[in-house]
């Protein structure tokens, strides 16, 4: 009885060994499946070309990473500031305005991280067929230049030439601009500061002085930083090659949009348009009853408007083409009559009363516009050609591809 006992329990931990291997085995392989595996599963296809699951992710886990450090700049610009002075409460609301925005943008991180992929496809085709190239050299210096400007070092600046501006002045009309179309930073642990939008640029008063000339970092120091930017992107669960990726992609982004910033038109359609902004839906209607009685727009412009620069301009905005200002007010500016008094337009900066006082349909662009026109190319060109690739474009997305720090972070 004694050896049939030993053997039945001989046999029953055989059995739950053979058991526990299984189990681990389906551990095992359910893990290959999820976390290995489906790293090459095909997410989308652009003309043919598949764009696998990891490229998704690591495009995804920097998205999300670049829209949360642009929300730590603008905490940071909200403490150098009081928040309570009425003189800061048109800057406060525009940052705020950027803060729900980056917000959104979070929510949206997993989808638009997707659309973003399928855009780097589009560029990286549309570059090789324009023989633009980006060597290791170049991604070598761009990830040099992205350490030292997040130590406060400034990018050096080449000498203009007869092609397009990477960096548009500002316009006539920022309360009506206030969109966000600065490209991502690329290093993950740059924070771009905007202390210099707090600080007006003096018009009067002594030469400003040249900064002094910085230090520059050692090799040493360079490689302690390298080491720093690898270690956060370990954090961040994107590998050196991954990253390497995305500097490379935003290189072919900067030369393909150079290369279509040559062959932008210099003429568009304008329309020379003033306005007068105020906060509430009644208050417009006010307004526009005292214009249609005959009263002076520029008068009441300089009256009424809380558009700061009413008090200098009298709501003139000047000429503007399609897309400069918001979208309901560039829809209804387009749309109006020529020197007709709109009916209340309400956006986010409060409710206009605007009026064309001239329309071209083919006018030159004033050199501000032309720089804007020249850094927006790219952004154009991928609309007229994802619209070209529509049937190209085929997306297989699955909720189980967004990588599970995102879910949590987009679900909070």
């Amino acid at each position: 009885m004694r050896e049939r006992d030993q053997e039945q329990q001989r046999v029953l931990f055989i059995a739950l060994g053979i058991i526990a291997a299984l189990i681990v085995i389906i551990l095992a392989v359910g893990y290959w499946r999820v976390v290995i595996a489906v790293q090459d599963e095909t997410i989308a296809t652009v003309n043919g070309v598949p764009l696998k699951v990891r490229d998704y992710q690591a495009r995804a886990r920097f998205d999300a990473q670049t829209i949360l450090a642009r929300m730590n700049s603008i905490q940071e610009a909200f403490q150098q500031f009081d928040a309570n002075d009425p003189a800061m409460s048109s800057l406060v609301q525009y940052y705020q305005n950027q803060l729900a925005q980056d917000q959104q943008a979070l929510q949206q991180a997993p989808s638009k991280a997707l659309e973003n992929l399928i855009d780097d496809e589009l560029v990286r085709q549309e570059a090789a067929r324009r023989n633009i190239t980006v060597t290791a050299a170049d991604i070598d210096r761009e990830i040099e230049l992205s350490v030292n400007e997040n130590l406060g070092y400034e990018r050096p600046t080449t000498t203009p030439t007869a092609g397009p501006s990477p960096t548009p002045t500002n316009t006539n009309t920022p309360t009506l601009t206030p969109t966000n179309t600065a490209t991502p930073s690329i290093s993950p642990t740059a924070t771009a500061t905007l202390s210099a939008t707090l600080v007006p640029t003096p018009t009067e008063g002594p030469t400003e002085m040249p900064a002094p000339t910085q230090t520059p970092l050692s090799p040493e120091a360079y490689k302690t930083e390298v080491a720093k930017l690898y270690e956060n992107l370990g954090k961040m669960k994107i590998s050196i090659d991954d990253y390497r990726k995305i500097v490379a992609v935003d290189l072919l982004r900067q030369r393909l949009n150079d290369a279509l910033g040559v062959e932008v038109k210099t003429t568009a359609e304008q329309v020379h348009v003033e306005h007068i902004l105020v906060k509430t839906f009644e208050e417009a209607q006010a307004v526009e009853t005292r214009l249609r009685a005959g009263e002076d727009f520029a008068a009441l412009a300089a009256e009424l408007s809380i558009d700061p620069s009413a008090k200098t301009n009298k709501g003139d905005l000047g000429w503007a083409t399609r897309g400069q200002f918001i979208q309901e007010f560039d829809t209804a500016a387009f749309s109006l009559p020529i020197l007709q008094i709109s009916e209340p337009i309400t956006t986010s900066f409060g409710v206009h009363i605007i009026q064309v006082l001239e329309r071209d349909a083919n006018r030159a662009l004033d050199a501000n516009a032309l720089a804007q026109a020249r850094a927006s190319a790219l952004t154009d060109w991928l609309q007229s050609a994802r619209a070209a690739a529509a049937s190209s474009i085929l997306r297989y997305f699955d909720a189980q591809y967004i990588p599970s720090e995102l879910k949590k972070l987009t679900s909070s």
